[in-house]
């Protein structure tokens, strides 16, 4: 058996760190994060415990309350280390792992986990899930946040603009097949370890891999930008922005 290529950022850590921020970029905190603790049903005095797997920078760790039990996974280890030293939540723990092995986490009756943008850099998902499903007590809560499969797929989707109707459309080349795409996080370095990978699945491959895994879908969400433009293109690009949607959201519930 072939051995597993590593899909961790270790590598472009700096980079991304420097693009996404501690606290996330402008769609973790004008969209994701306050829709994440929505569908979580996480207030201000909620005592859950959460696993994060993927967490990156522990963006979501920095906006828990303080009685939430957290713990952040990833298998990027300056990633980890970035989050220990920018993350004062006092119930925060983090583990350096490969999500798609088993875990060195002994808890197994979390209340709920997550994957926020995460789970399509994992070239095994089902795997991942798995994990999830192994840590989560029974009626427990999985919330997948996801670049939206059906619109947004490196390589194979773009913006186009008919002449006609002077509309901007969506276009997608390819969506039913499964693809390891490689994306070049610093364009002006044209070297492998600048190199990720992202592993795209249709809405079916997901639904399939929850339930292989004890896991019943119980709400889907599709998040639109809150962007606006102006200047001539404006309403074009407005009404675009209002009808395909950026990330969607998968909640399901272990069973």
């Amino acid at each position: 058996m072939a051995k597993k290529s590593s899909t961790s950022w270790e590598n472009v850590e700096g980079w991304y760190s420097g693009l996404v921020g501690d606290d996330g970029h402008y769609y973790h905190q004008s969209i994701i994060l306050p829709s994440v603790l929505r569908l979580l049903n996480i207030s201000e005095k909620s005592a859950v415990s959460v696993l994060d797997l993927g967490c990156g920078q522990g963006v979501l760790a920095r906006v828990l309350p303080k009685n939430a039990e957290y713990w952040g996974v990833d298998a990027s280890k300056s990633l980890i280390q970035r989050a220990r030293q920018h993350t004062k939540h006092p119930q925060a723990h983090w583990i350096v792992a490969d999500t798609s092995e088993l875990l060195p986490v002994e808890k197994k009756d979390f209340d709920c986990a997550a994957f926020i943008l995460s789970l399509q850099n994992m070239e095994e998902p089902e795997r991942a899930i798995q994990q999830a499903r192994r840590h989560l007590k029974k009626g427990g809560k999985l919330l997948i946040v996801l670049n939206h499969p059906c619109f947004r797929i490196p390589r194979q989707s773009s913006w186009g603009i008919d002449e006609k109707s002077q509309l901007q459309y969506r276009r997608i080349n390819r969506y039913m097949t499964e693809m390891k795409i490689p994306i070049q996080m610093r364009p002006s370095q044209d070297s492998s370890d600048s190199v990720t990978y992202s592993f795209h699945h249709s809405l079916s491959d997901f639904f399939r891999f929850l339930q292989n895994n004890h896991f019943a879908v119980i709400s889907m969400e599709e998040w639109c930008s809150d962007k606006t433009s102006e200047g001539a293109k404006a309403k074009m690009e407005n009404l675009a922005r209002r009808e395909i949607p950026l990330f969607l959201a998968i909640m399901a519930r272990a069973e």
